[in-house]
């Protein structure tokens, strides 16, 4: 599995585990939030806007009821998905002659499904988060201008 990568089976619904916790009341939690951002932000990233913004209208209407609830488990998510991103770029492991540019680099994609499927969801990250992703990303910069990152999406 891929960093950050949801568990959701090829060619399955990944909003119906989505919508049978809504119905049935159960906790919503991160890896709800996990693989319905995905859902969506792949979507977004893979120029299908209208497929993105179908599923996000489709969430929406789902977790009307428990808004907040589901708020929390998608900034939850892409909490630990930006600290994941931060402490990849830490100065003291970018050198080492083992350092994972190609896991960092995926990691960093799958980050910005997340972030794109929460700006599709109208869903609020904190400027404190994206300002620490931003500056992670500052420190990557380097790296990726010295060498040629992986490409492709995730899969």
């Amino acid at each position: 599995m891929k960093p950050g990568q949801g568990s959701g089976k090829p060619g399955q619904d990944p909003l119906r585990e989505f919508a049978r916790v809504c119905a049935a009341k159960q906790r919503i939690d991160r890896l709800h939030a996990r693989e319905v951002l995905f859902a969506i932000g792949d979507r977004a990233l893979a120029a299908d806007e209208a497929g993105a913004q179908e599923l996000a209208a489709r969430v929406r209407e789902l977790s009307s009821a428990r808004a907040e609830e589901w708020q929390l488990a998608v900034r939850d998510e892409i909490l630990m998905a930006s600290t994941e991103h931060v402490r990849s770029v830490d100065p003291r492991f970018l050198s080492r002659p083992d350092y994972d540019l190609h896991y960092t680099v995926e990691a960093r994609a799958a980050l910005e499904a997340r972030l794109r499927a929460a700006e599709l969801l109208g869903i609020e990250i904190q400027s404190s988060v994206l300002e620490r992703v931003a500056a992670a990303d500052r420190l990557l910069e380097p790296l990726l201008r010295a060498g040629e990152p992986p490409e492709g999406p995730r899969g």
